[in-house]
């Protein structure tokens, strides 16, 4: 098994971990997963219970070279766990090192303060899994928040 070495970076008042130079990676090869995305479509702030709404942005990227995947699923699910809308009426083809979004505008609050995406990818033959994540965005009052969070597998295809 290769140990993987890591460094703590400081980028814009944030703590970031970031591979170091040259670093060998371990590419695990996938034909599907179901992914959990975490996403905060508004934020609490203060102390009179303020929420902070948000976009949020889910990005998908099939980062293989050479085949495509296909996305089965894309549901936005409220933090109570009801299905709030499905983005996709079919399934839809992603071509190598191609990409696609969903977004949730910043109005948009039928998901709650915790809400998620759920995600289901395949593919014919064995690929690199595509990078998922969310990246939630505000910029009002003169000051902005903005930050990701990344997809979990929940589901490994065999």
């Amino acid at each position: 098994m290769m140990s993987t070495l890591t460094r703590l970076a400081v980028l814009g008042g944030c703590l970031a971990w970031a591979s170091l130079p040259g670093e060998a990676a371990e590419l695990a090869l996938s034909r599907g997963q179901l992914l959990y995305v975490p996403v905060y479509s508004e934020v609490p702030f203060g102390d009179r219970g303020f929420t902070l709404n948000l976009t949020a942005t889910l990005s998908i990227r099939n980062t293989d070279r050479k085949a495509p995947i296909t996305l089965e699923r894309i549901d936005y699910v409220s933090a109570t766990g009801a299905l709030v809308r499905s983005y996709l009426p079919r399934p839809v083809p992603l071509k190598p090192l191609a990409a696609t979004e969903a977004i949730v505008k910043e109005s948009d609050r039928s998901g709650g303060i915790s809400a998620s995406f759920l995600v289901e990818w395949r593919s014919e033959v064995p690929v690199a899994a595509p990078l998922v994540e969310a990246v939630m965005v505000n910029s009002t009052y003169n000051q902005g928040i903005a930050f990701s969070s990344p997809a979990r597998v929940l589901e490994e295809r065999p």
